[in-house]
C-alpha cells in the first residue's frame, strides 16, 4: 500500500499520458489501435485504486481506535502556486486526500470506467474520429479521479471544470449532427450556471475561514493546521465573529454547482439531451461518474451541509421533487437513451434525498448499486442501437428476445436492479435503505420516494417489454449492411448513416423466428461488448451485499473510516440530537449505545419498507407486463382518455419552452441589442474619426504631393495671404 500511497499521483496522470500519447499519434499511427494506451492507463489506475481499497479494508480492523494512517492520508504532490504576502498569502498544494470516501470513487470510475473501455473498443470501431474518442475519454477519467482525489476545492474544483470540458466535448463528438451540436453548448452553459455558484461557494469558504483544503495536517514548521470542514465541530472557535453569518452561504453556493453538475432540478435540462454523445459516453460520463460528483462534494463536506436544517430542507426538496419529476417524464419516453437519462435525473434525486434525510451512507451505497445497473442498461441499450443500424426508438421495434439473446437476459438484469426487484438485485437493497432513511426524516417524504420507486419499476419494465418481448419487429434499418450500421456516421446515437437519420421510420414485422432476410456482415452481439455487460450485470446482483449493517466490514464501517462522515455525524448530532443513526466506524456494530425500543422501532420500520418497497416493484412490474406485453391495445385507449396528460408528459412538462422563454430568448434579445449598441458605438467613433480623415485626405491629393513646386507656390499663395490681411 505504501507504494500505491507515495505513487498515488500515478492514477490520474496515467490517463492523462495515454490520451496525449493518443492525441499526439492517434491519427497518424495508431489509429485503430488507439484504444490500446487508454485500456492499460485506466486499468493500471483501476489496479492501484483496488490496491489501496483492499489494503483500507484490511486495515480497518486495526484502525477502529480512531483516524490513523491506516485508514486516513493526506498525500503532498507539490505546491500549486501562492500569491499576495504577509496576511493577504494564499497559497495552494496540489495533494491527494486518501480515505474510504475517495477510494470508493476511486474504484467506481477507474473500474467501471475500464469496462466502458472496452465496450467502447467494439462500438466505436470503424468511427473516423476512432482516436478523437479515446483521447477525450482518457482526458475525462484523469480529471475525473483529480476530482475525487483532490485534497481541497481547488483542486476539485480542476477535476469538475476537466469533466465539464470532456462532457462538452464527447456530447459533441458527432459534430456534423445538429442534435449534437446544440446539445453540446446546453450541457457547457447549463453547467457553467452551476459552476459559477461553486466557484462563489470556494471563494466564500476561504474568506470565512481562511483555507479551502478539506482536513488539516503537519506543515513543514511544525505545527497543525485544521481544514474547513474540521472546523465546523465549533466554527465559532475557527471563523471571525463577523464573518459567521455568511456561514450558510457557503453550502448553499456549493449546491448550485451540485444540482447542476447531478442534473437536479431546475437545472437538469442538459442531461437528456446529452444522450446526442455515443452510447459509451452516456454510460461513463452521464450514468456512472460525472453526475455523481455533485453527490460527491456534498458527502465529502458533509458537516457544512448538516450544520443547517434549512440547507438540508432544501436539498430534500428539490431531490424529492426531481426523483418524482423526472421518472414522471420517463414514463413516456421512447427514445431507450432518454429514457435511461430521465431516470438517472430520478435517480440521482433518491441519492440526494438520502444525504438530507441525514444518511449519507445510503447515498454513496445507491451510487455504487447505480453506477452497475444504470451503466448496464446504457451499454445494452448500445448494443440494440449497434444491432438494429442505429435505432433507439421502442415503437420501431419488438420482440428482440431472439434477434438479440445475450442482450435481452442482460438487459432484463438491469432492469431488475433499477426497478428493486426484491432479494435478488443490488439496486433493492440500497433504495430499501434511502426509503427508510426518508420515512425516518420525514413521512411525507417517504410517501414520496416510494411513488417514485413505483413509477421505476413501471418505465423501467415498460422499456423491457416493449423491446424485448411480444410481437417480433425489427427495425428496417437492421437490413442495412453491417459496414454501414456499424462504421458509418451515427445518427441518433448512433450507429445509423446520415441515409438513416432522414430515412423511413418504417419497420418490418415478422413471424416468430424468423428475421426476413436480415443479414449480417458481423457479429450482432460481439464479445467485446458483451463480456464488460456480464461483469456489470454481476455487480448489478450482488453489489447490494456489501452494506450489511451488522458487518464489521459493511460499507457502512468502511465509509464511517472517513472523516468526512464520521464528523458529519458529530455536527448532525447537534443539529438533529438523536435523529441520524449513528456510523458503525469505531463502535461495536451498527446499534452501539442505543435503548432497545429505539433498536426495535427501528428493525421494524426497516421490515416494513423491505416488504413494502418489493411489493410495489412487484406491482409496477405487473402494471407495466399488463399494458406493454399482455393488453398493449389498453394502453392506446388510456392513453386516448387521459390525452392531455399524455401530451404534457411527452413534451416533459415544456420545460424546455419555458426556459426557452425565459432565459434563451431574451438573453439572444439583449444580445442583440448590445450588438445594435456595439454598431451604434463604432459609428460614433468612426464618425468623430472621419473629419480629421477627410481633412488629411484633402491635403494628401492637394498641397501634400510631394512636388517641390507646388509646395513653392503654396508657400507664396500663403504669404499673399497673410500680407493681404495685414494691410487692407
Amino acid at each position: 500500500m505504501q507504494f500505491v500511497l507515495d505513487h498515488s499521483y500515478l492514477i490520474p496522470l496515467l490517463p492523462l499520458l495515454a490520451a496525449v500519447v493518443i492525441g499526439l499519434f492517434g491519427a497518424k499511427i495508431l489509429r485503430g489501435a488507439s484504444h490500446w494506451p487508454i485500456w492499460l492507463s485506466v486499468g493500471g489506475a483501476a489496479v492501484l485504486s483496488f490496491t489501496l481499497l483492499f489494503s483500507m479494508l484490511g486495515n480497518l480492523e486495526v484502525a477502529k481506535t480512531g483516524l490513523t494512517p491506516a485508514v486516513f492520508h493526506r498525500v503532498l504532490w507539490f505546491d500549486w502556486f501562492s500569491a499576495g504576502q504577509g496576511d493577504q498569502a494564499v497559497s495552494i498544494q496540489a495533494g491527494a486526500l486518501i480515505d474510504a470516501l475517495s477510494v470508493t470513487m476511486l474504484c467506481v470510475v477507474t473500474g467501471i470506467g475500464f469496462l466502458i473501455t472496452v465496450f467502447a473498443a467494439g462500438y466505436m470501431k470503424g468511427e473516423k474520429g476512432y482516436w478523437r474518442f479515446f483521447a477525450y475519454v482518457g482526458l475525462f477519467i484523469s480529471a475525473m479521479t483529480v476530482l475525487v482525489m483532490g485534497d481541497n476545492l481547488v483542486l476539485l474544483y480542476l477535476g469538475w471544470e476537466g469533466v465539464g470540458l470532456c462532457s462538452y466535448l464527447l456530447i459533441g463528438y458527432y459534430f456534423s449532427k445538429t442534435e449534437a451540436r446544440e446539445a453540446a453548448p446546453k450541457a457547457f452553459i447549463v453547467n457553467r450556471v452551476g459552476d459559477l455558484g461553486f466557484l462563489l461557494g470556494i471563494f466564500l469558504t476561504y474568506y470565512c475561514f481562511g483555507t479551502v483544503t478539506f482536513f488539516g495536517g503537519v506543515e513543514a514548521a511544525g505545527g497543525q493546521t485544521l481544514g474547513f470542514v474540521e472546523m465546523m465541530k465549533d466554527p465559532a472557535a475557527h471563523v471571525a465573529s463577523d464573518r459567521l453569518w455568511l456561514l450558510p452561504f457557503i453550502p448553499l453556493l456549493l449546491l448550485i454547482g451540485a444540482l447542476a453538475k447531478s442534473a437536479q432540478f431546475p437545472l437538469f435540462v442538459w442531461l437528456p439531451d446529452a444522450m446526442a454523445g455515443p452510447t459509451p459516453v452516456s454510460a461513463l460520463i452521464h450514468a456512472a461518474t460525472m453526475v455523481t460528483a455533485g453527490i460527491y462534494l456534498c458527502v465529502r463536506c458533509a458537516p457544512l451541509f448538516y450544520a443547517y436544517n434549512e440547507i438540508l430542507i432544501l436539498i430534500g426538496v428539490l431531490g424529492c421533487f426531481t426523483a418524482v419529476f423526472a421518472g414522471s417524464i420517463s414514463l413516456r419516453q421512447y427514445d431507450l437513451k432518454k429514457d435511461f437519462a430521465y431516470s438517472t435525473c430520478s435517480q440521482l434525486g433518491f441519492m440526494f434525498v438520502a444525504f438530507a434525510a441525514l444518511s449519507p451512507v445510503a447515498a454513496v451505497f445507491h451510487l455504487i448499486t447505480h453506477a452497475f445497473f444504470k451503466a448496464l442498461l446504457f451499454l445494452a441499450s448500445g448494443v440494440v442501437s449497434h444491432a438494429t443500424g442505429g435505432v433507439l426508438d421502442m415503437r420501431k421495434m419488438s420482440g428482440l428476445k431472439k434477434f438479440l439473446p445475450a442482450t435481452r437476459w442482460l438487459m432484463l438484469i438491469g432492469c431488475a436492479a433499477l426497478a428493486g426487484v426484491p432479494l435478488i438485485t443490488a439496486g433493492y437493497y440500497s433504495k430499501d435503505v434511502i426509503l427508510v432513511g426518508s420515512f425516518k426524516h420525514s413521512p411525507v417524504l417517504g410517501v414520496m420516494m416510494l411513488i417514485s420507486a413505483l413509477m421505476t419499476a413501471y418505465y423501467t419494465f415498460r422499456l423491457y417489454f416493449r423491446v424485448f418481448e411480444g410481437p417480433e419487429i425489427i427495425p428496417a434499418e437492421a437490413n442495412q449492411q453491417q459496414d454501414e450500421h456499424q462504421h458509418g456516421s451515427h445518427a441518433t446515437d448512433s450507429h445509423a448513416t446520415n441515409s438513416h437519420a432522414a430515412g423511413s421510420h418504417s419497420v418490418s414485422s415478422l413471424a416468430a423466428g424468423s428475421h426476413a432476410g436480415v443479414h449480417h456482415h458481423g457479429p450482432r452481439e460481439p464479445l467485446i461488448m458483451i463480456l464488460p455487460l456480464i461483469v456489470l450485470a454481476i455487480g448489478a446482483i450482488f453489489a447490494g451485499f456489501i452494506d450489511y449493517p451488522h458487518r464489521d466490514k459493511s460499507l457502512g464501517a468502511f465509509l464511517g473510516s472517513s472523516p468526512s462522515l464520521s464528523l458529519g455525524y458529530e455536527v448532525a448530532e447537534q443539529t438533529y440530537p438523536g435523529k441520524i443513526q449513528p456510523i458503525p466506524f469505531g463502535q461495536n456494530g451498527a446499534e452501539a449505545g442505543r435503548d432497545e425500543a429505539k433498536i426495535s422501532a427501528e428493525r421494524k420500520l426497516h421490515n416494513y419498507m423491505m416488504v413494502g418497497s418489493g411489493a410495489l416493484a412487484l406491482l409496477g412490474i405487473a402494471l407495466a407486463s399488463y399494458y406493454h406485453l399482455f393488453n398493449r391495445q389498453a394502453l392506446a385507449e388510456l392513453s386516448r382518455r387521459l390525452g392531455s396528460v399524455i401530451r404534457l408528459l411527452e413534451a416533459k412538462y415544456y420545460v424546455d419552452e419555458i426556459y426557452e422563454a425565459l432565459f434563451v430568448k431574451p438573453y439572444a434579445a439583449f444580445a442583440r441589442l448590445t450588438q445594435y449598441l456595439d454598431y451604434a458605438i463604432d459609428g460614433a467613433v468612426f464618425a468623430v474619426a472621419l473629419v480629421p480623415q477627410a481633412a488629411g485626405a484633402t491635403l494628401r491629393y492637394t498641397t501634400q504631393r510631394g512636388y517641390l513646386q507646388g509646395y513653392a507656390l503654396s508657400f507664396l499663395l500663403g504669404l499673399a495671404v497673410i500680407l493681404a490681411l495685414m494691410f487692407y
